[in-house]
């Protein structure tokens, strides 16, 4: 592993892209997103947590963009938003690139 860190990194956040973004989530957390019926869970919470630095910063320039989604699951949510948040600066950023070229492309 001492050979090839790069090599981890990207495979690593490969994984952690594909197994646990929720799929339903293609940008930042957005005004009207989520419904009663719909609301934002666990998984949602940790992606908007990751992107939680970044989504303060696209909030100047992108109207919609929100970093807390309301409504929610409650407890669930918050904990995977404070789980996100944790690590929002070690790998976030590179989560805030996926989610502004979703926002702008899809």
């Amino acid at each position: 592993m001492r050979k090839y860190p790069t090599l981890f990194i990207a495979l690593f956040t490969l994984l952690l892209f594909v197994f646990i973004v929720p799929h339903e989530v293609n940008a930042f957390a957005l005004l009207g997103q989520y419904t009663e019926y719909e609301p934002a869970g666990l998984l949602s919470g940790i992606w908007h947590g990751l992107l939680a630095p970044w989504s303060l910063i696209a909030r100047w320039f992108i109207d919609d963009v929100v970093m807390y989604a309301i409504p929610n699951t409650g407890w669930f949510y918050d904990f995977g938003f404070l789980v996100g948040a944790v690590f929002s600066i070690p790998i976030g950023w590179i989560f805030a690139i996926f989610s502004s070229v979703g926002h702008i492309f899809f």
